[in-house]
């Protein structure tokens, strides 16, 4: 099978290359992937590969993997269309590039990169004739609904930002675009089961982020080492929920690679699973990580004060997630692949050691002994 893919130096689509590579020979890759920042789009998926392979636990198989993929330096806005086609045919496509800003968008930037880059590749698709689509999408197309919400179900009509209602918009057009398809809504993803650690932090990692800078400059102020026990009460204001979807990268992976093996029903199917996490739950496991006994997430914060603030204004946007009150179903993944799949649960204990894996990366004053 030859496969035209983009997003390959992501968090989904370097996992999933790897693993599916991993378990299959057949597949040859072209991944369209920009140059930037002072590296061309060959170097940036050769480092992406490695990387992943390293993460997987496999650092000899990046040669293998690598072997099997042919890059063509591109923009989902603007495609070398010529060049893709020279080097085809296509069997297959693999759409997984996205901007994936949860902030706000007042250039248009993210809307525009997920609306009308997806819009580019289904008419790409159209002319290489390719025989399926696989679109990678999140879960949270269902925007602000409530309740119960099926995998083939694109029934939101307000939306928290941007992203959402871009990646709503775009997977509407996959599913009108006449060819077969078959969509993956992950949730929002997390580090692996068995130690919590990820390979590129993304969304709610900017929340542990901003919470360690906290930590260190109320430890800086008092005199206190960075890991010591800090006392201060910091508050995060959000309403409680107990329905909030983190997706162990791992789950992700193996769950993609998967289905992308199966036959293309012009179905959706949620990477969500069945264990969501509740407020309570992360705000406990942050307070015992970063040794903060007085932080706490409350439904409204009286008199905040000047931390409280600023917590608000740099993190506010991704506030929404920790006050859903919607449930993913997720039948279709139980029905391709067999209950089995869905047999893992997050607990607070995995959520201590997600934040207690990425502190030790990125900032190990906050964690080591």
């Amino acid at each position: 099978m030859k496969l035209l893919l983009t997003g390959i130096t992501g968090l989904v689509g370097a996992a999933f290359v790897t693993e599916t590579l991993r378990n299959r020979k057949d597949v040859e890759i072209t991944a369209i992937c920009r140059s930037g920042r002072g590296e061309s789009a060959e170097e940036r998926v050769k480092k992406a590969i490695i990387e992943q392979c390293e993460f997987d636990g496999t650092p000899g198989f990046a040669d293998e993997v690598l072997s099997h993929i042919t890059v063509i330096d591109g923009n989902i806005l603007d495609l070398p269309v010529d060049e893709i086609v020279a080097k085809g045919p296509y069997d297959e496509m693999f759409h997984c590039a996205a901007d994936v800003n949860l902030g706000k968008d007042p250039n248009g930037t993210v809307f525009k990169t997920n609306m009308q880059g997806t819009q580019n590749m289904l008419d790409l698709a159209k002319k290489l004739q390719v025989k399926a689509l696989h679109y990678v999408g999140t879960a949270y197309v269902a925007g602000k609904c409530e309740g119960l919400v099926k995998e083939d179900e694109l029934n939101a009509v307000d939306f928290n930002n941007s992203y959402e209602r871009s990646k709503f918009e775009a997977e509407k057009l996959v599913r009108a675009c006449g060819i077969p398809f078959t969509i993956y809504r992950p949730g929002i993803i997390v580090g692996r089961l068995s130690d919590g650690r990820i390979r590129k932090p993304l969304a709610f990692y900017r929340i542990m982020e901003f919470l360690g800078v906290v930590k260190k400059h109320h430890c800086a102020k008092s005199g206190i080492p960075a890991n010591g026990v800090l006392d201060s009460e910091v508050k995060l204001q959000s309403p409680l929920s107990d329905r909030i979807y983190f997706t162990p990268i791992d789950y992700v992976q193996k769950v993609i690679s998967r289905l992308f093996s199966l036959p293309v029903e012009n179905k959706g199917y949620h990477l969500t699973g069945e264990s969501p996490v509740s407020t309570v739950m992360i705000a406990d496991a942050m307070s015992c990580i970063l040794k903060m006994p007085n932080l706490c997430v409350t439904k409204v914060v009286q008199a905040e004060n000047a931390d409280e603030k600023l917590i608000r204004k740099m993190i506010g946007d991704l506030m929404p997630y920790f006050e859903t009150r919607i449930t993913f179903d997720s039948s279709s993944v139980r029905a391709a692949l067999g209950p089995e799949i869905l047999d893992w649960k997050l607990d607070v204990d995995f959520l201590k050691k997600m934040a207690y894996s990425y502190y030790l990366e990125y900032s190990p004053e906050l964690v080591k002994e």
